[in-house]
């Protein structure tokens, strides 16, 4: 028996409606807020002063807030990655399946750095993180075998993609500087020791 109009249009809004509250979390999700305990993994710390974001990211224009909230809790739990790979690689355990944990976690945040499109003028900015994160992996995959073979900490952090890390994570923030020279003091020290806690030297 054919529909009514009335009763397609009704069915359409009730099926927009149980829809809806998907929706809504899969945007949340895509949004992926700042954590509200920034508390180092279990046995770890933070290798400077690192400060959580502050809520409303003072001086950074609004246009641009949404984009370096995303870019810095990614950049947050690649560092809570790394510190976790670093303390199994200095006290040479299980470190295959610390590897394998890094990768899984960094894969997947290297892969949205890569792919978030960012407001005008931030590309570069975008571009240095994502090598950075690419950079560290590879760092990573080759300190383990080096650790396997009895190598200590000296020569895996003479690994050159180490550096390499280290100069794109500098040359991000340079570039976070230029652009927001009006940023409060809160705001600048907390994006400046998320880079600092990400980097490897």
């Amino acid at each position: 028996m054919a529909r009514s109009s009335n009763s397609l249009l009704a069915l359409a809004a009730a099926l927009a409606l149980s829809c809806a509250p998907a929706a809504t979390a899969d945007r949340a999700a895509a949004e992926e807020p700042y954590p509200d305990d920034i508390t180092p993994p279990a046995g770890t710390r933070y290798p400077c002063a690192l400060t959580a974001l502050p809520r409303d990211l003072p001086g950074i224009p609004e246009g641009d807030r949404a984009y370096v909230n995303r870019t810095y809790t990614r950049v947050l739990r690649a560092t809570q990655a790394k510190l976790l790979l670093l303390k199994a690689l200095e006290e040479g355990q299980a470190l295959p399946a610390a590897l394998g944990r890094y990768q899984q976690t960094t894969s997947g945040l290297a892969d949205r750095v890569k792919d978030d499109a960012p407001p005008a003028g931030l590309e570069a900015f975008r571009d240095d993180v994502a090598g950075a994160l690419a950079l560290q992996q590879a760092f990573f995959a080759k300190a383990v075998p080096l650790r396997q073979a009895g190598r200590g900490m000296p020569e895996v952090f003479a690994i050159p993609e180490g550096r390499q890390a280290s100069g794109r994570l500098i040359a991000a923030w340079g570039r976070m500087q230029a652009r927001y020279p009006g940023w409060s003091a809160a705001t600048r020290d907390s994006i400046y020791h998320h880079l600092c806690a990400l980097d490897l030297f």
